[in-house]
């Protein structure tokens, strides 16, 4: 139930509506960071920069700008010690602002809240093997950029695990596309 949570809530968080629709879905990729303990070595730390994979889905809240979805992602982070590697997966309820016409560049602001599943794994000792579940928090800045019917997305953020077992901090530059599903 938890992992549906997460994935349902995440949905929503990074793409701004690049066109004139009041919906639209979004595809992206991100090369992650990890930061605090995450990197430290030893134990379940010492995490490498990765990747992520996102998508999403998000609707006007009105004309003002906002949107308002789901987003869920995948992603992964080799460790320093041979073998070992995390697994994110998790769902966010994603809150966008866009400050001027999406048919221009777009510069944006999002904010997400929703559940990340931390999953550690260990080819030279399993006995350390772990996965955790927590809430987190996530937020940042972009750009929206009109591709005709189609727009694009730069954006970065701050990503922080609330609790759980493990230390699930990192920033996140992504890059993806979004596609209008209707008109205004």
């Amino acid at each position: 139930m938890m992992r549906f949570v997460a994935l349902s809530a995440s949905v929503l968080a990074l793409a701004p509506a690049n066109t004139s629709a009041q919906a639209s879905v979004f595809i992206g990729g991100a090369a992650t960071f990890p930061v605090g303990s995450l990197t430290s070595e030893g134990g379940f730390a010492g995490a490498n920069t990765g990747w992520q994979g996102t998508i999403g889905a998000q609707f006007a809240v009105g004309q003002s700008g906002l949107t308002l979805g789901p987003r869920v992602y995948y992603g992964s982070n080799q460790h320093a010690r041979e073998g070992n590697k995390s697994d994110l997966l998790g769902g966010a309820a994603l809150l966008n602002y866009g400050f001027r016409d999406p048919m221009t560049l777009n510069p944006f602001l999002w904010a997400e809240v929703g559940v990340l599943s931390h999953a550690f794994t260990s080819a030279s000792d399993p006995n350390t093997e772990a996965t955790s579940t927590s809430g987190v928090v996530a937020g940042g800045v972009g750009l929206g950029i009109p591709l005709g019917g189609i727009g694009a997305f730069v954006a970065a953020g701050y990503n922080s695990g609330l609790g759980g077992d493990f230390d699930t901090n990192f920033f996140g530059l992504y890059v993806g596309l979004s596609i209008g599903l209707g008109d205004n």
